[in-house]
């Protein structure tokens, strides 16, 4: 409830349906493996958020259509790299809002994990993802701006000293400011945001016996 703040029941929800036709294939060059699709979606009653009555509803019909791209990289006997990247284009195709972008839906993303073994002296990872702007949680009309893109590094390392397995991740290394979730809010006429954690460091052991 916007008002209370108690969880109230979200209603009858219909569940969500669709259809998705697609194409795509791999190929592999040398030490590289590329794998490539396209793809068009369109569902039925699809379940989010609307701000306005502050409840989850099923949508007019939506379609999401794109492309998606992974490839796959041995740079060196040790040295490995994975890459992928997502184009998509997703609006409502039917209701008072078609043709408009479906809210927190980025229109491109990419991800990229270059990795490297040294045997028992452990192994160490850095990925990178990037998610492109979308538009505020609850804005159907695309009247409310954009919410910008964001840019992440995360770091880990791993250790195998058998019987112990060390592992050290550094989250969000750059310290990045960023909101994965934001929305807009009728009520209040203004927008919103989630914040994501700052930079975090996590080290686990584990003694197999």
């Amino acid at each position: 409830d916007p008002v209370l703040f108690v969880p109230v029941f979200a209603g009858d929800l219909k569940p969500q349906h669709g259809t998705i036709n697609e194409a795509g294939g791999s190929v592999s060059v040398g030490s590289a493996n590329v794998r490539a699709s396209f793809y068009k979606l369109d569902l039925t009653d699809e379940i989010g958020y609307d701000g306005a009555v502050g409840a989850n509803i099923n949508l007019a019909p939506t379609r999401r259509k794109g492309a998606e791209l992974e490839a796959d990289w041995k740079l060196a006997n040790s040295v490995f790299l994975k890459t992928s990247y997502a184009y998509i284009d997703a609006s409502f195709r039917e209701g008072t809002y078609a043709g408009k972008e479906i809210p927190l839906v980025a229109r491109n993303q990419a991800n990229a994990q270059l990795t490297w073994h040294t045997g028992r002296t452990g192994s160490y990872t850095a990925a990178a993802r990037y998610v492109g702007d979308r538009r505020y949680g609850s804005d159907f009309t695309n009247s409310q701006g954009i919410l910008s893109g964001y840019f992440t590094l995360d770091l880990q390392a791993v250790w195998d000293l058998k019987p112990w397995k060390i592992a050290a991740k550094v989250l969000n290394a750059t310290d990045k400011k960023y909101s994965p979730f934001a929305g807009y809010s009728s009520t209040f006429s203004d927008t919103y945001f989630y914040p994501a954690d700052g930079r975090s460091i996590f080290v686990s052991g584990r003694y197999d016996f």
